[in-house]
Parts: structure tokens; C-alpha cells; sequence
């Protein structure tokens, strides 16, 4: 459910979305860890800096809650 609700919020900004996955257990140097992971494509993050030089638009994000991702969506600028 929460997946739509980030695909949802990034279509509305017309922004599309290679990947959408809550990823369980994933190995980091200081341990495991659980979070979102969103992708979207090199060409879409291209677009989103033209729009906007000061935007965080990385290709691959990583984020700890749906929180933490919906607010990510709202500093991201329409294209």
C-alpha cells in the first residue's frame, strides 16, 4: 500500500519511477538495515535539475520511512 502511495505522489508531480521497493534486511558496513529504495531514471534526474539546480534528485534513493520518502516527492519540482 505504502508503494502506491509514493508511486501516487510522484505521478502527480509527473514524475516516473523506474523502481519502488521496500527492502528488508539489506547488508550496510554498520550493520542491516530496512528503508525504502526509489529509482528513477538518469534522464528523469537530468530533467528535474533543469527545473530546479537546488532539487536532490539522485538516481538511487534510500530512505527510512514512507515519511522521510513523501517529503523527498514535495521538495522535487513538477515536470
Amino acid at each position: 500500500m505504502s508503494a502506491r502511495k509514493i508511486k501516487s505522489a510522484l505521478t502527480k508531480k509527473n514524475i516516473p519511477v523506474e523502481r519502488v521497493e521496500y527492502v528488508r534486511g539489506c547488508p550496510t558496513p554498520s550493520g542491516y538495515a530496512n528503508g525504502w529504495d526509489i529509482d528513477i531514471s538518469e534522464e528523469t534526474v537530468e530533467q528535474i535539475y533543469m527545473k530546479d539546480e537546488v532539487a536532490s534528485p539522485e538516481q538511487n534513493n534510500e530512505f527510512d520511512t514512507l515519511s522521510d520518502v513523501l517529503d523527498w516527492v514535495e521538495s522535487l519540482p513538477a515536470l
